[in-house]
């Protein structure tokens, strides 16, 4: 699908719908369409026309049902359509909010009250919710911008995260009558991917990170750990302790670059960001200590980011890449400590010390 971000001049145009008020006629997504004629002198809205409210909306809906593939999960949002009305008409005051001017009197000078859709086109109600699914490590979210989409073109702007991650309403639109689950969408962009929800049916149609959804919920225990402590003579003939231990772990599909992440992980991947507490000693001795992992199919995995410190070889979460199905992995720490500089600095190396971790579902 071709991707198009909406005008911002064409969206503050529809952002005016406030206290939209509907008829109770149409049915639920699967009704038919109206067969009623439709009047020779029927005033009808211009072609996808979009905008939203956040009053109840006066129709019958019918519910979507609450499984995987009816929502978008992206960090700062869990997004579903809850219901879905068709709808024969509209009135003459939804539409003067969605548009910003009436549609004006009849030949005969009665104002018109009922606005047909566009030729080859049908109204929908749909009802939405976001809230934020609290990916770890719950700390900056980048900005995703839900957008109404008709055959592959934005066309109303209906929120974006950087006003909050908490959001209701109902959109109301105009879409074409052979309505394929694709052909108008409530779409995503975080980042750079791109998700859609089926306004006609509910479901997810299209997601540039599909893998994610076999993760989402996972969990990571430490089922064993080994504790590391040795001393050392620093370079004022101190003596000094290097120790540490693998104290948690977490799986995430998506993680801030602050945080040591690269944005969403590589198709396939998620991330996997180890802590480990460790003793911090005099910046006269470098601490050089390195850790990879081992996969559960023996593969060697070494970090994405550089986790150290000033004073740590491990200051920030060692952040790994690995594959979405893994189920087990094997931490392996190889502590070492440079003292002093220059070619007659000592270097102390010790055995490596491993964890255990299992991804949990």
């Amino acid at each position: 699908m071709r991707r198009f971000r909406a005008r911002p001049a064409a969206m503050a145009g529809l952002a005016t719908a406030a206290a939209l008020v509907l008829p109770a006629c149409g049915g639920g997504a699967d009704a038919d369409l109206a067969s009623a004629d439709v009047p020779d002198d029927a005033f009808q809205a211009e072609a996808d026309l979009a905008g939203v409210t956040s009053r109840s909306i006066d129709a019958s809906f019918s519910d979507v049902d609450d499984s995987d593939d009816a929502r978008v999960l992206a960090p700062g949002v869990e997004l579903s359509i809850t219901g879905i009305a068709q709808l024969d008409t509209i009135t003459a005051d939804l539409y003067a909010d969605l548009t910003g001017s009436s549609p004006g009197t009849t030949d005969t000078g009665e104002p018109i009250e009922a606005v047909h859709p566009a030729e080859g086109q049908t109204f929908y109600a749909v009802e939405y919710t976001s809230d934020d699914p609290q990916w770890e490590p719950r700390g900056e979210i980048p900005d995703s911008e839900v957008s109404v989409a008709i055959d592959g073109n934005a066309v109303f702007e209906v929120f974006d995260t950087s006003e909050g991650t908490m959001h209701r309403g109902t959109i109301v639109v105009s879409v074409p009558e052979d309505r394929g689950p694709d052909s108008a969408v409530l779409e995503v962009e975080t980042d750079g991917k791109f998700q859609s929800l089926s306004l006609i049916d509910g479901h997810r149609v299209a997601s540039d990170v599909d893998h994610i959804y076999e993760t989402v919920g996972h969990g990571v225990d430490v089922t064993s750990a080994e504790e590391f402590e040795e001393t050392f003579t620093g370079w004022t003939g101190d003596t000094q302790r290097m120790a540490g231990s693998v104290e948690s772990a977490f799986v995430t599909p998506w993680l801030h670059r602050g945080d040591g992440g690269d944005g969403w992980a590589d198709a396939g991947n998620v991330y996997l960001s180890v802590e480990m507490s460790w003793a911090e000693f005099s910046a006269t001795s470098f601490d050089e200590s390195t850790m990879h992992l081992t996969l559960d199919n023996g593969k060697t995995v070494r970090p994405d980011n550089d986790p150290s410190g000033l004073r740590s070889a491990f200051q920030s979460n060692a952040v790994f890449q690995i594959p979405a199905d893994t189920e087990s992995v094997t931490v392996v720490v190889e502590p070492q400590v440079k003292v002093g500089a220059g070619n007659s600095a000592k270097v102390h190396d010790w055995e490596p010390f491993t964890a255990e971790l299992t991804v949990t579902t």
